[in-house]
């Protein structure tokens, strides 16, 4: 696996236009497609989604596999798991 974090500054559009930018965090598998999806919006929402809840109606699981050299964003899974397990996602149950 890896895992990557980056700013993106460009709203959602439409309703959801005025949650802001984001940050996107990514845990990639080996098949270079995204398993889990951490998307942290400027208002204080949080979206998370993985290969069991991969779409609703705010957004969805990037579905392209990632062939783009992300070295630059790239982050442990260390920090990707803090994001995991401390923030509250508003489309998300999670198992504890």
């Amino acid at each position: 696996m890896k895992y990557y974090k980056w700013f993106w500054s460009v709203g959602l559009g439409g309703k959801f236009d005025d949650w802001g930018t984001s940050t996107y965090f990514l845990e990639i598998g080996t098949n270079t497609y995204t398993n889990r999806q951490i998307e942290v919006y400027e208002n204080g929402n949080v979206l998370f989604y993985d290969r069991n809840h991969s779409w609703d109606e705010y957004g969805r699981l990037s579905d392209k596999p990632n062939h783009e050299n992300m070295d630059e964003f790239e982050i442990t899974q260390d920090e990707f798991e803090t994001v995991w397990h401390t923030m509250v996602p508003i489309n998300f149950q999670r198992d504890i």
